[in-house]
Order: structure tokens, then C-alpha cells, then sequence
């Protein structure tokens, strides 16, 4: 079966594994059981030595998972995460990848499964446990881990994002000029920054950024390259130094260069060609030692072809390309960066608010058409702005909810073909009704029901009379009727 591996490969692949905490499994790429880890076993409770030799298939036919996505990743290569609920009714992000051959074929898929329901509980019980706060703080240092030192400007995991830092690590050590591109709202001023402290520039000059787009033509190009005193009206007596010698010594990031005005665009070519500047009104030329990082959004090919960028310009600026892509192109960061904000946003607000299951999920499968920055406002709002300790569904922003499409969870035994149909806010009132109502037949006391909801206890009393669910509170061990 794994003839394709040698016996050291496969040595080495079980003792990494064995350290993660994380539950891994591994299969090939035909979908046959490789190896997996002790904490597979721990969070779903398979035997693993019951898959030697079988296909992943096997666990679905026996109804030890409800689907497998390293399967779904068989068919199309495409590597995905999805939160499953299993029979033990634990809540998994499992995340599934393709790692592939040098020669380009195919070798294995690895899964990794992460317990949310634990997670969930910790962050529950933050406030009244010092135990708990240190469980979750270990958990976050082992994220901060797994990134290095990049935390401070990055948050993912993706392949695709690995091989982006492992790129700016290796260009940073060099002068070269660099050329970020990808939509907007990825983080390509982040990685700029992030370049530049990377680099020896750190400790002899400064990270200047100038936005291409904010400033007319006129302005701009006093606020580039300086001017002398009477170099025009307004000017001051003194005369201003330019962006170019603000940075010298460091790295100057030209943000959307796209917007870069085309009458300029040759003065800008000569300082990259020369490594000198002259302010207006001037004669002295002025030496800089600049590394220039440009970015845009825009398609500057098109715009060559236009006759609305410099060909010349673009090649001087294009060194090294570097793109970001769109979070919906890997969102196995989507996760990490939600966790991020939630974390930042609770610090600066002092609260304590953690998502439910459900609004994990719509936010996990929304496509983030304003990428990071999306992500980051729509935490923010939510933060700010949910009423309960608990973010639901509810609290997210219309655009999520609109498009969120994944089924919910079956709900405290209700059959998923008892669901209601019609109105999304009448068929929501109704789920959450008869959620409530098992929940307090099945507890003690209304105390006992909020901690298993997951809510405050003002709140579960505040929905029992909207629900007129009074008559099903317990008292004495009864059920009051």
C-alpha cells in the first residue's frame, strides 16, 4: 500500500504527527488509510489500527463520521475546512490539504481536527476558572507558535500564506524592489512592513508609506521629492524635505501605484534608475538610498496596453512579484484571523464575548469580499454591538447572514425534516423555542439550562416569557405543567 514511501519517510511522518496536539490523520492520494495520531483516537474516539490497510470510506459506511473531507479534497485537489459535528456530538474544524511530489503528482492528503466544543467550553468559563485561563492561554501561545515571529503582523495558516512569508523572509535580506499585488483589504501594507523589519533597514532608516491615490499630481510630487524655498506659491520659506529623504536609509512603500499620475511617472523611473532626487525649484541633485516596495490592486498590464502606465516603470518596479490572494482563496486563515480579532476587540472593549457554533460557521463560509479588513470590522461591529455574552447569528452583519447556506446542526433531538419552512425570522423563533423547551425538561434548574445554552440567565428568563415557556420551568425535581 505505501511502497511509495519508504520506511523513513514514514518514521519521520509519525513522529511529527505524535507532537501535534491536534488530531492528523493521513491517507493517500486514492483516500487509503496511512497513519494517524493519538489525538485522532482521543477526539473521535476510532481506533486507528481498526483502518490499517482500508479506505477513509470505511468510517462513513460505519457510521464513525458523518462525511469525509479529505475525500471532498480527492476530487478536485481543493483544500477545505469544514466544522462537522460527529456522533458524539462534538463540534470539529477538520481541514483537510493535498501535499504533493516534487515531480507534481499527487502523494497524500493530510486532516487535521481541531475540537471546537472543548474551545467553546473554555472560553465559557474564562471569568470564574484561573484553570481555564490558563488551558486557553496555552492554546493561543501554540497558535503564536505554530506562526513564529510573523504574529505581530500576520494571522493564518494557509499554504498559500506560508509560502508568501517564506518569500518575504528571503527577499528581505536584499535591495530589490518589490511589486505587491491582490484585491483590496489583504494586508499588502502589513507585508510591506512586515519586509522592511525584516530587514537590516530596520535599525539604519524609517518605513515611510505614501498613498498614490490621496494626493492630486501637484501635491504628490512636492510631497516625493521635496522643494526648495519660493519653489512655488505657498511653498514654505524653508523649504520641506521630500518622502525619498524621509526614507532614506529605510524603505519607502508607494501604495496603490496603480493611481501613480503618468505625467510623473518618468520622474519616478529616473530616481529608481539614478538613486537621486532633486527638490522642486532646485538644482543640487540629492543622493537617497531608498528600497522601494510598491503595491496596487489594479491590473497594470491592462493599463500598459492602455497607455495609462509606463512599461518601463512597471519593469523597474517588478523585480520581485509578490501576490496576496483573497481570503476566499484560503480560508484555513479565515479561522485563525477570527480568533485574532475576537481576542483583540474583547481586550479593547473589556468584555468577554466568544461566537456560537452557528455563527462560526457563517462566518468561516462567507467568501469576504473585503478580505482582511472585512474580517477585522465585521468582529469589531459584532463585538460592539451583540447584547449577550454570546454572538449568534443574529448579531452578524446582513450581508453574512444573507449568504450564510450551510444547514444548522440538528437542534437538542429535533429531526433535521421537522424543520420549519417559511419565514427565515418565524422558522429561527421556532428552533430556538423548541431548543429551549428540551433544555429545560432536560435540567435540574434555569441555571443549569443557561449554562447548557450558553447564555445568561436574565437572558433564558427573558426568552421563557417571550415563548410563554413558564410552564415548563422545574421546580422541586417537577416539571411544573
Amino acid at each position: 500500500m505505501h511502497a511509495r514511501f519508504s520506511q523513513k519517510t514514514l518514521s519521520i511522518a509519525r513522529a511529527l504527527i505524535e507532537s501535534v496536539h491536534d488530531g492528523m490523520y493521513i491517507a493517500d492520494h486514492n483516500g487509503y488509510y496511512i497513519m494517524a495520531n493519538e489525538a485522532f483516537e482521543r477526539i473521535t474516539g476510532i481506533n486507528r489500527q481498526e483502518m490499517v490497510g482500508r479506505h477513509t470510506q470505511y468510517m462513513i459506511d460505519n457510521n464513525w463520521v458523518p462525511r469525509a473531507v479529505n475525500l471532498e479534497v480527492i476530487k478536485d485537489f481543493q483544500t477545505r475546512s469544514r466544522i462537522v459535528q460527529y456522533p458524539s456530538g462534538r463540534q470539529l474544524l477538520v481541514t483537510a490539504a493535498m501535499l504533493w511530489r516534487d515531480n507534481g503528482i499527487p502523494a497524500a492528503v493530510v486532516s487535521t481536527l481541531r475540537d471546537l466544543t472543548e474551545l467553546n467550553l473554555i472560553s465559557k468559563e474564562l471569568k470564574n476558572s484561573q484553570v481555564m485561563i490558563e488551558r486557553f492561554k496555552k492554546r493561543i501561545e501554540y497558535l503564536e507558535e505554530t506562526l513564529g515571529s510573523t504574529n505581530k503582523f500576520f494571522i493564518g495558516q494557509s499554504t498559500d500564506f506560508r509560502r508568501t512569508l517564506s518569500l518575504a523572509k528571503k527577499v528581505a535580506g536584499s535591495d530589490a524592489t518589490i511589486m505587491i499585488t491582490g484585491p483590496s483589504g489583504v494586508g499588502k501594507d502589513v507585508l510591506a512592513q512586515f519586509i522592511h523589519y525584516q530587514s537590516r533597514r530596520k535599525n539604519s532608516g524609517s518605513f515611510v508609506k505614501v498613498d498614490c491615490a490621496a494626493l492630486p499630481a501637484n501635491l504628490l510630487e512636492s510631497e516625493l521629492f521635496g522643494y526648495d524655498k519660493g519653489a512655488f506659491t505657498d511653498a514654505r520659506t524653508q523649504g520641506k524635505q521630500g518622502m525619498f529623504e524621509l526614507a532614506n536609509g529605510g524603505t519607502l512603500f508607494l501604495d496603490e501605484i496603480g493611481e501613480f499620475p503618468f505625467e510623473l511617472q518618468a520622474k519616478l523611473l529616473n530616481v529608481l534608475q539614478d538613486r537621486q532626487i532633486k527638490h522642486l525649484g532646485g538644482l543640487a541633485t540629492i543622493p537617497v538610498d531608498v528600497r522601494i516596495i510598491a503595491a496596487t490592486n489594479m491590473n497594470l498590464e491592462q493599463m500598459i496596453r492602455e497607455r495609462k502606465f509606463r512599461e518601463d516603470l512597471y519593469y523597474r518596479l517588478n523585480v520581485i512579484p509578490m501576490f496576496i490572494p483573497p481570503l476566499r482563496e484560503r480560508r484555513e486563515d479565515i479561522l485563525p484571523m477570527i480568533k485574532h480579532f475576537l481576542k483583540i476587540y474583547n481586550q479593547n472593549y473589556n468584555t468577554g464575548k466568544f461566537l456560537s457554533i452557528e455563527a462560526l460557521n457563517a462566518l468561516m463560509n462567507y467568501d469576504w469580499p473585503g478580505n482582511v479588513r472585512e474580517v477585522r470590522n465585521a468582529i469589531e461591529r459584532v463585538v460592539v454591538t451583540s447584547a449577550d455574552e454570546v454572538i449568534t447569528l443574529h448579531d452578524l452583519p446582513g450581508e453574512i447572514r444573507k449568504t450564510y447556506r450551510l444547514s444548522p446542526p440538528p437542534l437538542a433531538g429535533l429531526p433535521a425534516s421537522s424543520y420549519p419552512v417559511g419565514p427565515l425570522k418565524e422558522a429561527l423563533d421556532t428552533m430556538e423555542r423548541e431548543l429551549i423547551r428540551k433544555a429545560l425538561e432536560a435540567s435540574p434548574n434555569l441555571a443549569e439550562t443557561a449554562r447548557i445554552l450558553q447564555i445568561d440567565l436574565s437572558t433564558l428568563t427573558r426568552k421563557n416569557k417571550k415563548y410563554g415557556l413558564t410552564g415548563h420551568v422545574k421546580t422541586g425535581g417537577q416539571v411544573k405543567t
